[in-house]
């Protein structure tokens, strides 16, 4: 016998069955359980036992065994309740699945509610009481609260055992742990329902509760109104600061939103830029004018982005219904048609929706469908406005201007569709379209006035274009225009938005040769730092500024201001929107090179152009 070993736990025997099979053993304290002993022999120390043993009963043994050992595999544990005598009877892993231990837990009816968690018992206390009843099988889930405060959800399936009479004697079944399977469930269904960046309700989810607000106007006082939020100018945050920061901006948006509305209102993320609010039992009117205003008024407030301040503004469209007989695609269609007469207006405020705007919204979106076939139909067609050196008076470029020659509505002029095609991403398309038709005009007039410069607006998606300079080059190529005669102009605005990749772009075009303008200087915000580096021939003053000459003396210090800074930067200014004679005469006074405005001709065909002005070079009329 081992050392430390009590004789009573010593094996003294081997148990077989009458097959000879060993089934068990024989300890010193003598415990044989049910079964006895036929044959006892001696080997030494090892007593040998012949046992006879009823093989059914073995039977049973091991089918119970593997019960056991099944159901710890598949975390199945199972239940038999005596409800004359209310005790229970639990497998082991049961007991597992319920967080309690044999031990310690008299797993009575009364103590099993008191794990249901107070929200289900009643649920529970009704399907057992109603399969009771029918004697009919019964299934159903019910959250479980472990010892720990651990909260477990639980599927479980019974019947009811009934006596001769058909008197309820037992309730048996089984029940296993789904918490992880419902965990996944949930996070599924809010993956699908909820935004992955700001984790606000998306489109689908905002609809349906839009659905169930409207179908219950008629039984709640006041009424509802859809608030559609677009951040104005977001693209530039993407372009200058990148997609992280606009992202940023976002997220930051939507918890600041989040913070103002009332207990109730829904705030989704509808897409891009775009926020819609949901708000129920209004007062009045007017209270769907205040929500809106608090938006705005948490976007006045700077947003730090990656170790420095943004500042947005928001344009809102409201659109409010007492009927239940609305259709939530058309309230999100009104508060979208405000919010567009919002930026139209001037971005940054509030508009509440009229039935003439519906109106407006079926026109623009017929103007987006035509205007995506006037591309491929060959609908668009290029007017040229003179550019006249202010000294002598003579033509020395002109400035390339689309137009959409409509089937049926005659000629459209560029304000009705360019900040259409810049929305929908047409521009791109458009601005090649432009580049290539004015490089062979200028091919055409170069025969008769080789000095002539065309001026050619490149639009901020062209110049993002990672092709911008090979497209360039391939045009010049092909149309056989003289890069040197080619001005490229682009907007202040759009070259601040990253200043360090528009200085790379800039050189790389001017090495195929092509001028370079900056088109509306004075409205956007240019260092002179940048300015120094970027490597343009000429300043265009904006018209806004021009417009005001005479008797603005404002506008005149800025005028006197571009066109001196230009002067030492060794630039050529040409001024926009020159209408008046006075503007005229201003402009000469302070210097400036060149000008162009209906004072001297509005944009004209080609044709019209050559035979007014005289493209091979004679003198324009000039006051």
């Amino acid at each position: 016998m081992p050392d430390g070993t009590s004789p009573s736990d010593c094996v003294v025997a081997l148990l077989l069955g009458d097959d000879g099979e060993t089934i068990g053993s024989l300890h010193a304290r003598g415990q044989l359980g049910p079964a006895e002993a036929t044959f006892v022999h001696q080997v030494g120390e090892l007593l040998t036992v012949g046992l006879t043993r009823d093989r059914r009963e073995m039977e049973l043994l091991k089918r119970e065994q593997r019960l056991i050992e099944a159901q710890r595999i598949s975390l199945v544990g199972s239940y038999d309740f005596e409800i004359a005598t209310n005790t229970n009877l639990w497998s082991d892993q049961l007991y597992r699945i319920y967080g309690r231990e044999p031990q310690s837990f008299n797993a009575s009816y009364e103590q099993f509610l008191e794990m249901i968690v107070p929200e289900d018992r009643e649920h529970v206390i009704a399907v057992h009481q109603r399969s009771l009843q029918t004697l009919e099988p019964f299934e159903m889930e019910e959250r479980i609260r472990w010892p720990d405060g651990q909260v477990r959800t639980l599927a479980s399936w019974g019947e009811i055992v009934s006596d001769a009479d058909g008197n309820p004697t037992r309730m048996m079944g089984i029940c296993w742990d789904i918490t992880e399977r419902k965990q996944m469930e949930e996070q599924l269904v809010r993956e699908a329902l909820h935004d992955s960046l700001t984790g606000l309700p998306n489109r689908a989810l905002l609809v349906d509760r839009l659905t169930q607000a409207i179908a219950g106007l008629p039984r709640r006082g006041g009424p509802l109104c859809v608030i559609f939020v677009d951040v104005d100018r977001f693209k530039v945050i993407n372009d200058s600061l990148g997609h992280e920061a606009g992202d940023e901006v976002l997220v930051e948006l939507a918890k600041r939103f989040s913070s103002v509305l009332r207990p109730g209102d829904t705030v989704a993320r509808f897409g891009g830029d775009e926020f819609v609010v949901l708000s129920e039992e209004l007062a009045d009117d007017g209270e769907a004018l205040t929500i809106a205003e608090r938006l705005q008024n948490e976007t006045n407030r700077p947003i730090s982005v990656q170790d420095s301040e943004v500042m947005v503004t928001v344009s809102v469209g409201i659109a409010v219904s007492r009927s239940f007989t609305n259709h939530p695609s058309a309230l999100l269609r009104d508060a979208d048609a405000a919010m567009y007469r919002a930026k139209r207006g001037g971005r940054d405020r509030s508009v509440v929706f009229a039935d003439e705007m519906r109106d407006e919204a079926i026109d623009r979106h017929d103007t987006e469908q035509q205007l995506r076939r006037a591309v491929s139909d060959d609908q668009l067609v290029l007017h040229y406005q003179p550019i006249v050196e202010l000294a002598t008076g003579r033509v020395t470029g002109v400035e390339a201007l689309v137009r959409w020659q409509h089937p049926t509505r005659g000629l459209v002029p560029p304000g009705e569709f360019i900040p259409i095609a810049e929305e929908i991403g047409l521009i791109v398309q458009i601005d090649d379209w432009v580049l290539e038709h004015a490089c062979q005009q200028l091919t055409a007039w170069q025969a008769t006035n080789p000095e002539l410069t065309m001026s050619i607006n490149l639009s901020g998606l062209q110049f993002a274009r990672p092709d911008l300079v090979s497209l360039v080059a391939g045009v010049l190529e092909s149309t056989g225009a003289n890069p040197e005669r080619v001005a490229l102009e682009m907007t202040e605005g759009v070259l601040m938005r990253d200043a360090e990749d528009a200085v790379t772009v800039l050189r790389d075009l001017r090495r195929l040769g092509v001028r370079l303008d900056i088109d509306d200087f004075g409205t956007g915000y240019s260092s002179l730092s940048y300015l120094r580096r970027f490597p343009v021939d000429t300043l265009k003053v904006d018209s806004s500024f021009v417009s005001g000459l005479g008797g603005n003396a404002e506008d005149r210090a800025i005028v006197q201001s571009v066109v001196a800074l230009a002067q030492s930067l060794g630039i050529t200014t040409i001024a926009e929107g020159v209408e008046t004679t006075k503007q005229l005469q201003v402009l000469r006074d302070l210097g400036c090179k060149s000008a162009q405005g209906f004072l001297f001709s509005r944009p004209l065909p080609p044709q019209e152009l050559t035979q007014l002005v005289g493209i091979a070079g004679v003198v324009a009329p000039l006051p």
